[in-house]
């Protein structure tokens, strides 16, 4: 993919007022923009919304790969799992094509890639992080990263308060991949919001708390978790009516009584809750560096539920953990029916060879695939309609399998619940 172009978007973005407007901007970078594998951008989002969307003016006057003195190269689904291989591989492509003297300038996440790279590469920068500003700064642009960000696709406010995650789950990218760990301070929340409420109070109506890990804001700053008074500094505004934890903000293992409280006793509309149970027994939730038990998850989700009622909570599963055995699934099922998720998210898990769970025996794929099945029995079988979005469909293509359906979601569906509306398909489980 090239440049990012959507000048509707660019336009209807909310910026704060220090942000130069686009049209007195003198665009002075010659550069071509390569984005790679960026193929669903919910994957991305918040690479795309807080630093791609701000950086839109600097490669605004955008020219041929052959001409252009820089080439900027991303690869957002970099982070989601150890894509090495293609980076390295495009990266080098680039060097052999390039103009002679362009530099390439490497942002994002694919700028883990600079240490295995090891100086092979001459006239090449990586910026991992801040980016944004830090072209900004070099080309003499007055801009930066934006962790407040208004997207009129969906007509909510989004708030990136934490990037990164300091909980190293063993199957997990973040223990070989440098995802660096920062909050934004309450006081700078604040003036945001402020500036927001006297400039344009409509966009503050409906709030969206996104990121890796919501549950552990504030421990670079504070010294402790401080998400619950993030949480009463949002709901204190009149102009918010709605607050909504999307879409894996939530660490099951880090939400304390005190956060627990704060999310139970919002005084606006919670129209969405999400967070991953990941696992159904305490062995293995033991097993992937998971700090809670399933009884934890069970009050968690129940005391969320009575709270607030007609929320719509979903849930991230994995199936196919190495040692994973049948009474695993059992529990695993039995967990989903005492949460009661409106909608699950079931994922085929493939441990990458960095993973600290990569040392443990793993299982066939047939394996995996029959306690896929078996799970998916044991929830059709189960009191209420779940939801679910199968990241393994294949299983499905075999032959008729009457007992299960895929579905479109409708468009309305996930204009309410995603932010960005994108074509997928559901798997609807029948009751009896």
């Amino acid at each position: 993919m090239i440049i990012i172009n959507n000048e509707k978007a660019r336009k209807e973005l909310f910026r704060n007022s220090n942000i130069v407007d686009p049209k007195e901007v003198k665009y002075k970078i010659n550069a071509y923009f390569l984005r790679f594998n960026c193929w669903n951008a919910s994957e991305s989002y918040r690479e795309l919304m807080v630093s791609f969307f701000p950086m839109l003016p600097l490669i605004k006057k955008e020219v041929s790969f052959y001409e252009a003195d820089y080439i900027l190269y991303a690869h957002p689904y970099a982070r989601l799992e150890d894509m090495s291989p293609s980076v390295i591989e495009q990266i080098r492509w680039i060097d052999k094509n390039r103009k002679e003297g362009a530099e390439i300038i490497v942002v994002g996440k694919a700028a883990n890639i600079e240490p295995i790279l090891a100086g092979s590469i001459s006239n090449i920068t990586f910026y991992e992080s801040h980016f944004t500003g830090i072209l900004g700064k070099k080309f003499g642009m007055n801009i930066k990263d934006e962790y407040i960000v208004y997207d009129s696709s969906c007509g909510w406010l989004n708030i990136w308060p934490v990037n990164g995650c300091l909980n190293k789950c063993k199957f997990c990218r973040r223990t070989y991949m440098n995802i660096p760990f920062e909050s934004i301070s309450l006081d700078n929340i604040k003036s945001e919001l402020d500036n927001i409420k006297a400039r344009a109070p409509e966009l503050m109506t409906g709030i969206c708390l996104r990121a890796e890990n919501l549950t552990e804001y504030g421990i670079d700053i504070y010294g402790e978790q401080r998400l619950q008074d993030l949480i009463k500094l949002i709901a204190s505004y009149e102009e918010v009516k709605y607050i909504k934890f999307f879409p894996i903000g939530l660490a099951i293992c880090e939400i304390t009584d005190e956060i627990l409280d704060s999310i139970c006793n919002i005084k606006k509309i919670v129209p969405s809750i999400a967070l991953n149970l990941e696992a159904g027994s305490n062995r293995m939730l033991k097993l992937i560096g998971k700090n809670h038990t399933r009884e934890r998850a069970i009050h968690i989700f129940k005391e969320l539920r009575k709270a607030h009622p007609k929320a719509y909570i979903s849930t991230g599963i994995m199936v196919g953990f190495p040692t994973e055995e049948l009474i695993d699934i059992y529990e695993l099922a039995d967990l989903i029916e005492q949460t009661d998720p409106n909608h699950i998210f079931c994922n085929l898990v493939e441990i990458a060879p960095k993973c600290p769970l990569a040392q443990l025996p793993q299982l066939s794929d047939n394996l995996r695939e029959y306690h896929l099945k078996v799970l998916l029995g044991l929830l059709k079988k189960q009191k209420r309609e779940h939801e679910a979005d199968i990241s393994y469909p294949k299983i499905f293509k075999r032959g008729k399998r009457s007992t299960y359906r895929f579905k479109k979601k409708c468009e309305e569906h996930w204009k309410r619940f995603s932010l960005l509306t994108i074509p997928r398909k559901t798997l609807v489980l029948k009751k009896h």
